[in-house]
């Protein structure tokens, strides 16, 4: 078995993390399984649902032609692209906006740094869905009260 340096413990985990079984990366690597399982004790399979819709993204594209695969190739980086600069964006206006909040001495202030950070969560995160309003037709119970007097009557 071959020596474990340090670039083949990281490409072991990264494999791992894809989805490559232990056995298949001993394997591969030329190393014993014991020591596979020890480099990938506690490691999260994290992108092995990536590789998967991956795999069935390229499995839709292969009946397609040639242009539309570099059509649809390029509109994803270019929204990747996008993407990850608005995010960039959002962060470091957030950065500044926690530097400002520090110094803030009015509720205004206050009350922007709150609206910044909102903004930027909906750049990074996306919309939540329990930030949207929803609207419900569901009737409303109306409650009714009345006065009665209870006088005295005169007998």
């Amino acid at each position: 078995m071959a020596r474990i340096t340090d670039e083949k413990r990281e490409k072991i985990i990264a494999d791992y993390k894809a989805g490559a079984s232990k056995n298949s990366l001993a394997l591969k690597y030329e190393v014993s399984i014991g020591a596979v399982f020890k480099i990938c004790n506690g490691v999260e399979r994290d992108l092995a649902p990536l590789v998967k819709a991956q795999v069935a993204i390229n499995t839709e594209l292969a009946d397609r032609s040639e242009k539309e695969v570099k059509a649809f190739h390029s509109a994803v980086d270019e929204a990747t692209k996008h993407l990850i600069y608005f995010q960039n964006s959002a962060l470091r206006n957030q950065k500044l906006a926690n530097a400002a909040l520090e110094s803030a001495e009015r509720l205004c202030d206050i009350e922007a740094h709150a609206r910044i950070t909102a903004k930027n969560k909906e750049t990074v995160l996306g919309r939540m869905p329990e930030t949207i309003i929803q609207n419900t037709n569901a009737q409303q119970t109306k409650i009714q009260i009345t006065r009665r007097e209870i006088g005295a009557s005169d007998e």
